[in-house]
């Protein structure tokens, strides 16, 4: 059976302009395919490879950190680029935490933190969502890589603009050079927020309008702001994270041009991706993964 391409996985998307990778375990952005010395991918639900005919996907059904797909896992680095690399994966905790890796053996734990940072081939560093940012960030000049997993807690902790500042001190990264890529994630189609959670970001954000959709019960007109201190008891505060992201990246020296921040909403897709929110919870988790060849 022929593989489906990215028209027909996602009909109704009209963001960033993703492709379907030639195995089909995965998505990846043009503008990471264009830096030929590296290899990325975001991973589906539900992908057999026509490379790597394996019962699966190209995702961790995981419990807590037991990964139980580890030859989907395999296949997934390896039809990336088309050779073992380490995988380099962490302990992720919803934190402002930054791993900088520069040696890795096969077989060492993972470190704790939501994000991490290379400059060495061979290295494959891989973050888990299911809902949350997938961030991939590139300094294109010095060839250094990151991937970040950052959900509310961790963008009200800080963790996009700490990795940028890691990038800086650890390997004089200029942010000027810098490309980033959010991948696929809940959108504010689907994100309704209560306010302990809108009330930080207004607060972290204050005069952002572009980061709230506050959506009237059906029928209604749908009205834009900042969030209403009191709005009605049956409004819904709708919270765009990559839009949140986007200001931190900018805020950090990113060019907006280089900045990527409007990927396909894994709830609306969940035939595609997983949604924890959407599946009470109880759900597998996608890789996204960027790595240096040479």
């Amino acid at each position: 059976m022929p593989l489906p391409t990215i028209t027909t996985l996602l009909p109704h998307h009209r963001g960033d302009s993703f492709s379907l990778a030639p195995g089909g375990l995965c998505l990846q952005h043009p503008a990471l395919e264009a830096c030929p010395w590296l290899v990325h991918g975001f991973g589906l639900r539900n992908r057999v490879s026509r490379d790597h005919p394996l019962p699966g996907d190209s995702s961790f059904e995981q419990s807590g950190e037991d990964v139980k797909s580890v030859p989907i896992q395999n296949a997934l680095v390896t039809s990336l680029a088309g050779k073992t690399m380490i995988l380099a994966r962490l302990r992720q905790c919803h934190s402002d935490g930054v791993v900088c890796l520069d040696r890795l053996a096969p077989g060492d734990p993972p470190a704790e933190g939501d994000a991490v940072i290379t400059r060495r081939a061979g290295l494959l560093l891989a973050v888990q969502v299911a809902d949350c940012l997938p961030v991939l960030i590139v300094d294109k000049a010095k060839r250094i890589l990151a991937a970040v997993h950052a959900g509310w807690r961790g963008l009200l902790a800080g963790v996009v603009p700490k990795t940028l500042e890691a990038m800086q001190s650890r390997y004089a990264s200029d942010p000027g050079n810098c490309l980033a890529v959010i991948g696929p994630s809940i959108g504010p189609c689907c994100y309704e927020v209560g306010r302990e959670v809108a009330q930080p970001f207004e607060e972290a954000f204050p005069g952002r309008p572009r980061l709230w959709r506050n959506v009237q019960p059906p029928g209604e007109a749908l009205s834009s702001g900042t969030g209403l201190p009191e709005p009605p008891s049956n409004a819904r505060r709708m919270l765009d994270l990559p839009a949140a992201c986007r200001c931190q990246l900018e805020a950090a020296g990113l060019p907006g041009r280089s900045v990527f921040s409007r990927p396909p909403c894994t709830s609306c897709h969940r035939d595609v991706f997983y949604s924890y929110r959407a599946e009470g919870g109880s759900t597998g988790r996608m890789l996204a993964a960027i790595g240096k060849i040479h």
